[in-house]
């Protein structure tokens, strides 16, 4: 009797157990095993920058995150902060547009904010030159049209054959699983959302990126440092570091929304909203004239190995295309981060063309197609004007992926 009662009592406690299981999405911070660059840089770097002068790119999605950590330190190792520069969402990240003047005076340090979209190259060189060191660190998410890597490139090219010394505080982002992707920017559609030499998704981190630069174009003229994250090993998925979600930009406020930008940012070179302005950006898009979002989404579950799914939703943005109107659309419902954004592109505008041909239209600026300055060239839109599967798309340029990712294999840290 009393060995009856032992099994039933462990049974009971396996299947309450059991039954109490809840999955983890996400690895708690407590429980990270990796050591985030800009923690090194507080204990390791920074004091030996003691009594030099520092330009900063940064905004909360780096040390950005904590202004009077910033203050603290430098005023412990006597390091004088000469200048800020502006990136593309300002220095707190918090701008839905670029500034409409080269130089602002920034509140929270009182130093000149440059805006490095605004200023002229010379000038910036002059500004590069007036400092010891260039401190960089912002959240990158892996793409060439997200303009962090821009920034990075105008302070290298302005640093070449100078003193001045370059730190690149290193992030994991959300494609870290994932290859060079897409194509290379033809000249004739160069613009600040492109002018990085990498495909569209580019394989590397911030600090790959940096060290692909300065030996693959500047013959390695810039004096570069780059502090990598410990621990990390390439193929783990962000949810899996433990390393918290720091927003980058006003639309990338979530990981969702980081991962969904991959593919959905392409959606930006059409006339339908990506949810700018909204509680849910790049989680919704849409336009007054999708009424009937029901039959894109049936259409689009046969792609994706059921990777994601698509529901219907009503939103009104505050920003960007069909700002207050009332959209009808898509919430893009992420169910595994193992997804080919450039397929998913490519199958979303395509049907969606194909569902509306009286309302679809490719967005255009004053010279060229948004999606030709997005993608690089007129390859993408050329290719779904004339009927083509993703496959024949893919296969004609699959060995530029291949060739570059020969090209930055030397470079990768992780």
């Amino acid at each position: 009797m009393t060995n009856y009662f032992f099994r039933f009592s462990l049974c009971f406690l396996v299947l309450a157990c059991q039954g109490n299981t809840v999955p983890q999405f996400r690895v708690h911070p407590s429980d990270s095993k990796l050591r985030l660059s800009q923690d090194i840089f507080y204990e390791k770097i920074l004091p030996t920058m003691a009594g030099k002068k520092l330009m900063l790119a940064t905004n909360p999605s780096g040390i950005g995150t904590s202004p009077k950590k910033i203050i603290s330190s430098f005023e412990k190792h006597k390091i004088t902060l000469e200048h800020l520069i502006g990136l593309e969402h300002g220095f707190l990240g918090l701008e839905e547009e670029f500034s409409q003047t080269p130089v602002t005076m920034d509140s929270t340090f009182n130093r000149p904010l440059y805006h490095i979209y605004r200023i002229k190259d010379v000038e910036l060189r002059e500004l590069v030159r007036d400092v010891d060191y260039v401190l960089f660190d912002v959240q990158d998410v892996g793409m060439r049209c997200y303009t962090y890597l821009s920034v990075l490139k105008r302070l290298m090219d302005a640093l070449k054959n100078t003193k001045t010394k370059l730190i690149v505080l290193d992030h994991i982002h959300v494609a870290m699983h994932l290859p060079p992707m897409g194509e290379k920017m033809n000249p004739r559609h160069l613009n600040f959302a492109g002018e990085f030499p990498s495909l569209l998704i580019t394989g590397m981190t911030t600090g790959e990126a940096a060290i692909f630069y300065n030996k693959e174009f500047l013959k390695e003229s810039v004096d570069l440092n780059v502090i990598p994250v410990e621990g990390y090993k390439r193929g783990m998925y962000f949810e899996d570091t433990g390393i918290p979600w720091t927003t980058p930009s006003p639309n990338l406020p979530m990981v969702d929304s980081a991962r969904n930008y991959l593919s959905l940012v392409l959606l930006e070179g059409v006339n339908v909203s990506v949810g700018r302005g909204t509680q849910a950006p790049f989680v919704y898009f849409g336009a007054p004239w999708m009424t009937n979002p029901e039959e894109l989404a049936n259409k689009l579950s046969s792609i994706g190995d059921k990777s994601y799914y698509f529901s219907t939703v009503y939103f009104k943005p505050t920003f960007g295309p069909h700002k207050g109107k009332i959209c009808s659309g898509l919430r893009m419902n992420l169910v595994r981060p193992d997804y080919d954004p450039m397929l998913l592109a490519y199958e979303l505008i395509r049907l969606m063309k194909e569902t509306y041909p009286n309302d679809f239209k490719w967005s255009k600026g004053s010279t060229n197609h948004w999606i030709d300055q997005l993608w690089g060239n007129d390859h993408f839109r050329t290719s779904i004007n004339e009927g083509k599967s993703y496959s024949e798309f893919h296969n004609s340029y699959a060995s530029e992926e291949e060739n570059e990712r020969k090209r930055i294999k030397p470079y990768l840290l992780y």
